[in-house]
């Protein structure tokens, strides 16, 4: 049922041109880097954390759940933040979170780390919403190439996460691989704060406009789902795909580290996106992606060989590239809704962070198989290739004038 919404945006007003921002785009975009670190950091030093305290798969599993209960707060308070501070002031505190929570995991105590996890969490929460808003109002005419290209920044520190850190305990230099973190970090709040007001985008706080506009809630609700599968199979397969390739036998070969597999999968799929999407209708290239991804997760529940899980690790990133941006680009159906509705899409998000690799490490517990415990994920992919398949009649009804 459509109900009648009295509120809406002024989108002139609220996006600011390309070239006024060029500067601030560009650190954005840098800083995203770290945001993938931060984001994904998390799945290959697990296995650090679980030896130094002695952590079964169960109580690792709430680390992911702090990290993204944090994330959900987080994106409740850039929904406040925004509208009265503004881009610049939101991420410079988004960061600022990050660099102190990361900090946290080389204290003693692991329930101390915990509430470290959740503070980048929070700061995660902040960055993430803001960062993508704001280069998808900057790019309305090509919204999901755009994405994809912050979200390949984001990717690469996907991937240099893992291999850094294996170097850094290769060396037993875990902690300082931390402090270097912490400072980048805060070297971007820095960095954040001091861009020139002349090159900041106008308009932070969105017009009121009286106009009328239909909201259709069956969509809206499709793109929650999405949302929160999309997430919640993500960071299962790159939280534990580390823990998963260490448990496989042994076979004598070097492996680069199994994150590093699955990030790159995901960083070469948005690498190209822009390209595909230029030829591919984005609902279509959305299902093959996903199709791709479902037979990789099969491949990494059903196969024990290490040669097999770096192949499901690489491939199931790759299904995966294209889907998020598809999904935060489907946001603009909404129109002058636009920026209210992202604040709930992106709590949604969280929450399947927050649950879905949790319930990945009490499956693993309780059966003796992480790989039992991947089951869920494969059947999340699964319901999210039906809610694209399905959500092409919510998006038309939405695009109506």
């Amino acid at each position: 049922m459509d109900v009648v919404i009295s509120t809406t945006f002024d989108r002139d007003a609220a996006c600011p041109s390309i070239s006024g921002s060029r500067i601030f785009t560009t650190v954005v975009s840098t800083a995203f880097v770290l945001t993938g670190v931060v984001t994904t950091f998390l799945g290959p030093i697990l296995p650090v954390l679980a030896s130094r305290w002695g952590l079964s798969d169960s109580r690792s599993g709430y680390f992911f759940t702090a990290q993204f209960l944090g994330s959900m707060l987080g994106v409740g308070i850039s929904s406040l933040l925004l509208p009265r501070s503004g881009f610049r002031f939101s991420l410079g505190l988004a960061y600022l979170l990050m660099a102190g929570g990361v900090s946290g995991l080389i204290l003693p105590e692991w329930r101390t780390a915990l509430l470290g996890t959740f503070a980048f969490g929070l700061g995660l929460g902040v960055a993430i919403p803001v960062s993508n808003l704001l280069i998808s109002g900057l790019n309305q005419h090509r919204r999901s190439s755009a994405l994809s290209i912050l979200n390949f920044c984001w990717g690469l520190g996907a991937v240099a996460a893992p291999v850094v850190l294996a170097l850094a305990e290769h060396r037993t230099q875990v902690p300082g691989f931390v402090k270097v973190l912490a400072g980048l970090l805060l070297l971007s709040t820095v960095s954040l704060v001091f861009v020139p007001k002349r090159e900041l985008p106008n308009g932070d706080t969105p017009t009121i406009v009286a106009r009328e506009e239909s909201f259709n809630w069956p969509f809206a609700a499709i793109l929650g789902g999405m949302f929160f599968l999309y997430v919640a199979v993500e960071s299962s397969v790159g939280g534990w795909i580390a823990t998963l390739m260490a448990r496989a036998p042994t076979d004598g070969h070097v492996w680069i580290p199994a994150p590093s597999l699955f990030w790159g999968g995901l960083l070469t799929g948005r690498g190209i996106a822009p390209f595909v999407l230029r030829r591919v209708r984005e609902r279509r290239a959305a299902l093959a992606s996903l199709v791709l991804a479902c037979a990789a997760i099969c491949v990494l529940v059903f196969s024990s060989g290490r040669q097999w899980i770096a192949i499901g690790a690489v491939i199931t990133g790759f299904g995966l590239a294209m889907v998020f941006p598809i999904t935060i680009s489907l946001l603009s159906c909404f129109r002058e809704m636009e920026k209210r509705i992202a604040g709930p899409m992106f709590a949604l998000a969280g929450l399947g962070g927050a649950v879905m690799p949790w319930l990945v490490g009490a499956i693993s517990t309780m059966s003796g198989s992480l790989q039992i415990g991947l089951l869920p994920p494969l059947l999340a992919t699964m319901l999210l290739l039906w809610l694209h398949a399905i959500g092409n009649h919510g998006e038309k009804l939405s695009a109506q004038p």
